[in-house]
């Protein structure tokens, strides 16, 4: 289990608790929950460096589940933000200030990720300004600085950055401030600081208009996938075809939901296809002519074989059927019809000759000698010759 790094400029010998929490929260929780919420408070406030989930379930007698479980309680009342690794595991906590509305909070814990995305340690200057004995804790680490090389082809591997300039800009504009509220609607929950800063790179960097931000939580709602990480892809994959429009983008949909969506889940992708895998789509079914169920059985074959979406490997099979003049299972039924003979064929000829080297080889050292070659007639003259002796 990953380390949850905690972080905290006051270090206090006793823990604040809002009256707030212990009013309106504490009331109806569960013990176990709020055993976890003080003890991180304490942690927290005490300038704790380092915490785990195993950990706390250690200190409070329970199993990780329950701690995880008690996590997301919280972060459900608004009182808590998780942020969670590639792996989905939580690797940052922010306890919030019930005091505040969700949306403050929101716009505070992106603007405390995102602030720093190159530095590990800010400098103080120019550290987010947070309300006086709120409990924060930032990431557990920064994300490097991506480069040319290291940056996935992925939309939703790809990574996005805007300025604490944008945060604050944009918390004060109305028509944004709008978008984000119907978001949530669409949503049924507050948004989760890493959707604010897609929200604001979306809407403050490549400049997506109002009705196409809401038009894509629309689609992705439609779909349940409201996963941060597959609207980013989504999105990332309607700028690079220069979408601006609402209209737009529902005929890419309408594209992408037949062929596209059948290939990424039969890949099990979780996600739309990235570019260069939309490229080796289209010339499959536009220069190829290959039917969808052709190229899904491409698909199949390639997990059966290797274990993972390999788009090369598809080529790979598509090009020798493409070869074949392929373009229907039925086709690929006569085209392996013709490979399996062709491949006991070349079994049968190897049996024979392997066969016939072992007849060879299968001589014994007395028939290896050479072997005399006697007539009749000189057989009966050496009886003559015998019999004439004894005499």
């Amino acid at each position: 289990m990953e380390q949850i790094l905690l972080c905290s400029n006051q270090i206090p010998l006793t823990t604040s608790i809002y009256n707030t929490f212990i009013q309106k929260y504490m009331p109806d929780a569960n013990g176990s929950y709020v055993k976890v919420y003080l003890y991180l408070s304490m942690c927290i406030q005490s300038g704790e460096k380092k915490l785990s989930i195993t950990s706390l379930a250690d200190m409070m007698d329970n199993t990780e589940k329950d701690i995880i479980r008690a996590l997301h309680y919280w972060e459900k009342k608004g009182l808590m933000i998780l942020q969670k690794g590639d792996t989905d595991s939580i690797t940052s906590i922010e306890i919030c200030n019930p005091d505040l509305p969700a949306s403050d909070q929101n716009l505070l814990a992106a603007k405390e990720t995102i602030a720093y995305p190159e530095k590990e340690n800010p400098p103080k200057e120019k550290k987010a300004q947070v309300p006086p004995h709120a409990n924060t804790l930032p990431p557990i680490a920064p994300p490097e600085k991506r480069t040319e090389e290291t940056a996935s082809d992925s939309p939703a591997s790809q990574e996005i950055t805007v300025t604490e300039e944008q945060i604050l800009r944009l918390s004060k504009n109305e028509d944004f401030s709008w978008v984000c509220l119907i978001v949530e609607n669409y949503l049924k929950r507050t948004l989760k600081p890493t959707e604010v800063q897609l929200l604001t790179y979306l809407f403050d960097t490549l400049h997506f208009s109002k009705e196409l931000l809401l038009h894509l939580y629309e689609y992705c709602c439609s779909l349940n996938k409201t996963n941060v990480k597959y609207v980013q892809a989504v999105a990332l994959s309607w700028a690079e075809q220069n979408i601006t429009t609402p209209e737009q983008a529902q005929r890419q949909s309408v594209v992408y939901s037949t062929a596209h969506a059948a290939i990424a889940r039969a890949l099990a992708l979780g996600r739309p296809l990235a570019k260069i895998e939309c490229e080796y789509a289209k010339r499959w079914q536009d220069e190829w002519h290959m039917d969808l169920s052709v190229i899904l059985e491409a698909c199949n074959r390639t997990m059966l074989a290797i274990q993972k979406a390999d788009f090369k490997y598809i080529d790979g099979i598509l090009s020798n059927w493409h070869k074949e003049n392929v373009h229907t299972l039925q086709d690929i039924k006569i085209c392996d019809e013709k490979h399996n003979r062709k491949k006991e064929e070349t079994q049968r000829q190897n049996a024979n000759m392997a066969a016939t080297k072992n007849a060879s080889s299968k001589k014994t050292q007395f028939q290896a000698f050479q072997q005399r070659s006697t007539s009749k007639a000189e057989i009966d003259e050496l009886e003559q010759k015998l019999l004439r002796n004894k005499k």
